[in-house]
């Protein structure tokens, strides 16, 4: 079973890396959690990459925080691939471009699951 953050973990998270702004969407941010453990729609087993796509897709475009989601999903996509085993490297300024593309809309997810995919290994 793969790790998925708790709330509490990422208020946590926030609270140490974004001096200003709160929760705004507790309820947005559980339903989230939801479907990373579950996948979207409702899949019978959904990949690592789908997981680390819809956590960093969903923080990114629903902004739960009234600052820094972009900053924190970010931060929660390299901490969730982390600690299922994989060390996530993209080129150097990618992620910005990424992360700015996606809060945009401009970046489908199919194609943002093959970005995480390629750009991740496995760690013994």
């Amino acid at each position: 079973m793969a790790w998925i953050p708790s709330v509490e973990y990422i208020e946590t998270l926030f609270e140490g890396q974004i001096k200003a702004g709160h929760l705004m969407n507790r309820q947005g941010l559980i339903s989230t959690l939801d479907k990373v453990k579950w996948g979207v729609p409702f899949q019978d087993a959904p990949t690592i990459w789908d997981k680390v796509t819809i956590l960093y897709k969903e923080i990114i475009e629903n902004h739960y925080f009234s600052d820094g989601n972009k900053r924190i999903g970010a931060l929660l996509a390299y901490i969730f691939l982390f600690k299922n085993g994989y060390e996530f490297s993209p080129i150097e300024g990618e992620i910005y471009s990424v992360t700015m593309n996606v809060a945009q809309g401009l970046i489908e997810f199919e194609k943002l699951k093959e970005w995480f995919n390629k750009n991740s290994r496995k760690v013994k």
